[in-house]
């Protein structure tokens, strides 16, 4: 595949600046259903662009390639809508807001929409890429699962929970959410064969004696992954109950006094951190057991997952703390100590599993080797541990 295939996707994607402003100029869209409608025939043509131009083309195109400009052009149209609503633009996305997705028009929306727009058009395009050059993208297709996946979980939670109920034009999130979902499937199919290779790799070196393991203490990355993943547990925790109004005087305090964004009235806060602890606990869980027991290769896809659900999670929470459109009793307090906690906490909940995922990318070979005791004269020796293969 050449880059014309490429540039095709990508002057597709462009093509959501006109037509936003065209639908928007048009009166008679104010009925959810004539959005709906609407949104659903431009996905189609939007969709189609690609395969009408590139189906007679010799060459075999990746399904997945046809797919992106749906993608792309869903981000451009977030781009819009994040820039409208900070009022950088008008006249562009006013009216779908008002009779489409109102709750867009939030603070939360806002920071989701650029996250959106700017750094799932940058996965995009780098899959595109990868794509057009026949080249791997499957790490960054499970970065980009993690993270389109969880601000769609929190964007339908809280509509679910909002005020403004659920109306006709949320349904415009249900193709690209069904793509996301069989585009999972197969990005960990693809890492399951990744993983089997390289086990295969391993086996079939020449070298097969035993490596001295180092123990945990003598790993200092492992040793501060650790840390972290013991402290999520806890601050999820302890921000759960403080979202929850736990009647906890601590918890009070840090709400009021650290992060106000938890007592907002608008239903994201309450949502985000629902997902945080029934689908993240269980991850950290399963994380520090793999650091303290190598050799469990399955955690990769898990780690790449959640480093994008964080990023995107951590990157929306901490845009609402400050942004204009949360109300000023709960934004984050303008005093030294405030700002500091917060951004300590929330700096290292964004940070720290970006770095888990690019150590798992550059010592992946870590995850394929079993932990086992030596063994001396037929019987189990208190010594020094070994790391032994996996087959």
């Amino acid at each position: 595949m050449t880059l014309t295939g490429a540039i095709i996707v990508f002057l597709t994607s462009l093509a959501a600046l006109p037509c936003s402003y065209t639908f928007n100029a048009i009166s008679v869209l104010k009925d959810e259903r004539l959005i709906l409608i609407t949104g659903l025939v431009t996905f189609t043509l939007v969709s189609g662009i690609p395969w009408i131009i590139l189906r007679r083309r010799l060459q075999k195109v990746d399904s997945f390639f046809y797919v992106l400009s749906l993608l792309t052009f869903n981000s451009v149209m977030s781009l819009i809508i994040a820039l409208e609503n900070d009022g950088l633009i008008a006249e562009f996305m006013g009216s779908y807001l008002r009779e489409g997705e109102p709750y867009l028009k939030t603070a939360h929306g806002t920071m989701m929409s650029y996250w959106d727009g700017i750094a799932h058009y940058a996965l995009y395009l780098m899959m595109l890429a990868a794509v057009s050059w026949n080249q791997s993208f499957y790490d960054v297709g499970l970065y980009w699962i993690g993270s389109f996946g969880y601000s769609k979980l929190v964007l339908l939670l809280a509509v679910l929970m909002g005020k403004d109920g659920v109306g006709w034009p949320l349904l415009l999130h249900l193709p690209c959410v069904v793509i996301s979902a069989l585009m999972s499937v197969r990005f960990f199919h693809e890492k399951m064969q990744e993983v089997k290779k390289f086990k295969s790799h391993i086996s079939s070196q020449d070298d097969k004696e035993d490596t001295k393991l180092l123990s945990l203490r003598k790993r200092p990355m492992d040793v501060i992954l650790l840390i972290y993943y013991s402290f999520a547990i806890c601050i999820t925790l302890f921000r759960f109950t403080a979202v929850m109004e736990g009647n906890v005087s601590l918890v009070q305090q840090y709400k009021e006094k650290i992060e106000p964004y938890l007592s907002d009235s608008l239903p994201y806060p309450k949502a985000q951190l629902m997902i945080n602890t029934l689908y993240f606990i269980p991850y950290y869980g399963l994380t520090i057991y793999s650091l303290i027991q190598p050799g469990q290769s399955w955690i990769l896809s898990l780690i790449l997952v959640h480093a994008g659900a964080a990023s995107q999670g951590q990157f929306s929470y901490m845009g609402s703390s400050f942004h204009y459109r949360t109300p000023y009793i709960h934004r984050v307090p303008q005093t030294a100590l405030a700002r500091i906690i917060f951004w300590l906490v929330n700096g290292i909940l964004f940070i720290l599993p970006q770095i888990a995922a690019y150590c798992s990318l550059n010592n992946a070979k870590f995850y394929f080797l079993k932990a086992t005791q030596s063994c001396r004269n037929g019987q189990l020796s208190s010594g020094t541990p070994v790391i032994k293969k996996t087959d």
